[in-house]
């Protein structure tokens, strides 16, 4: 029987109508790695029974995260677009696959979501991680969770950021600016990238990433 991962949803407006999308990018890396997808809904009254399904999560890019859920506030109005159940459906997929020991990859807002619900907080706004294609360097510690250079070159397209670390995550791989672009869980089969891997799927840190994901999936 095929894996199947399930897909956060992410928010759009269109003439005034809210929408519910997955972008395909996050779906054709995995499909194309021959695994099912689904994309999970705001606000089901029995969301766990839907979890129940999933052999793994994805936890994609998107807006910012209300800094509410990590004690700050947000009064500058640095985070934006915040949405509460966008919030939400991350938290409680972090906390499902926490508590079900399901693997689970998170990418950008997915990075820090994963920080953020495992209790860690954000800088709320920083410069010069924006929209760069490529020549955004990072260091990679030596680890045995993934197989990476010591130096990796991958996109960066964030304004926020790791702050404190939560306790449960330990750091793979930071800029030189000591931003931290990759963690992996301790003791389970979670881990988050700060860039898009999505975005280029030729590359191959990016076939790293999602055959090191793949690969969690019993």
């Amino acid at each position: 029987m095929s894996k199947l991962v399930c897909i956060t949803p992410r928010i759009i407006y269109e003439h005034g109508v809210q929408k519910q999308f997955v972008n395909t990018r996050y779906v054709e890396r995995l499909t194309e790695r021959h695994v099912n997808t689904l994309m999970l809904t705001l606000d089901n009254p029995n969301q766990n029974e839907i979890f129940g399904l999933c052999d793994a999560f994805l936890v994609t890019g998107g807006w910012d995260i209300n800094p509410a859920c990590y004690g700050e506030s947000n009064d500058l109005e640095q985070s934006k677009n915040v949405h509460d159940t966008l919030d939400r459906i991350d938290r409680d997929v972090t906390q499902y696959a926490v508590k079900h020991q399901k693997p689970l990859l998170g990418i950008c807002r997915g990075h820090q979501s994963l920080n953020v619900f495992l209790g860690g907080t954000l800088y709320q706004h920083m410069e010069g991680h924006e929209s760069i294609s490529s020549n955004h360097l990072l260091h990679v510690k030596k680890n045995h969770r993934i197989q990476l250079d010591s130096n990796i070159i991958v996109n960066s397209y964030h304004h926020q950021a790791i702050k404190v670390l939560a306790e449960s995550l330990d750091v793979i791989a930071a800029h030189e600016d000591g931003i931290i672009e990759m963690v992996y869980h301790r003791d389970l089969p979670i881990f988050s990238v700060q860039w898009h891997p999505e975005m280029a799927p030729n590359d191959p840190i990016s076939k790293i990433v999602f055959d090191t994901f793949i690969n969690l999936i019993p």
